[in-house]
Formats: C-alpha cells, structure tokens, sequence
C-alpha cells in the first residue's frame, strides 16, 4: 500500500490479467450501454467492427478494476478530480485477455489542504497481443502519509 509521497515520477504498475467472456460483454452492455454493437450479435457482425465488442465504458471499468484490486492506494485513495486523454484505440472482444500498466506522469502536493496531492498516472490497457485498446490520465487523490 502506498502514500502520496510514496510515489515517484515514472513508477510504474502492472496488473494481473483478465478474461472477458461474450456473456459479460452482453450483461454489461444491457445495464449501461443497449447499442447493438454491444448487445445484439447478428447486428455487431454486421456493423463496422465485424462482431461484437465491449462498450469501452466497460473497458474502462475493468481496467480501473484490475488497476485498484493491486491494493496499492487502498488506505490512501480519497478519490478522483477527473479523467483526461481518454482513448480507445482499439475494441475490446469477446475472449481477449486483457492488463493494465500504470505509469506516475504527475504529483502534486495540494496547497490548500496539506494532508493529500495529486498522483497523476496514465493508464495503459493492452489486449492478449500487446495492443493498446485503451489509454486515459487519472488523478488520484491521496492522503499524505500520516
């Protein structure tokens, strides 16, 4: 587990990987994202990505997932001011296997309140064949080692 003034700049973290079944790709897309792309098989195979893929809300959130279950800032998270630079770069399908690489590009002690900063990381997910399918910047906020 790490503090704010635990991190440095060009630290980086990587995540275990994880499977996606087409089961949890249509569950997700029928709560959060009912486009046919995600939802309706025939329809995806016949749309411009050629068959099913995951709403990239989805592949945001497990990438989060993979990212915060490391436990790193578990005791320290106070939460996030935002997101930037969020892309994807390419769909995530049924059966990829998917990780996360976190790397620190920014930290920030606060001014205004001294017992947290700012650790900003880009978050890289890459599938089963090393692509890049998803990148964003977050900003985590985290309490000052007590």
């Amino acid at each position: 587990m790490a503090w704010f003034d635990d991190f440095s700049m060009g630290q980086t973290f990587a995540t275990l990987a994880l499977t996606v079944s087409e089961a949890a790709i249509l569950d997700f897309a029928l709560v959060y994202d009912p486009q046919p792309m995600h939802l309706d098989v025939p329809a995806a195979v016949a749309g411009p990505f050629g068959g099913l893929i995951a709403s990239g809300f989805q592949t945001l959130s497990l990438s989060f997932s993979l990212f915060f279950r490391l436990g790193i800032v578990s005791e320290s998270n106070l939460g996030s001011p935002g997101l930037d630079e969020l892309r994807w770069n390419r769909p995530l399908r049924p059966g990829d296997t998917i990780r996360v690489v976190a790397e620190v590009v920014g930290i920030k002690p606060s001014t205004s309140k001294p017992d947290r900063g700012i650790v900003t990381m880009r978050h890289d997910t890459f599938n089963q064949n090393d692509e890049l399918i998803l990148s964003v910047t977050g900003m985590h906020m985290l309490r000052r080692r007590p």
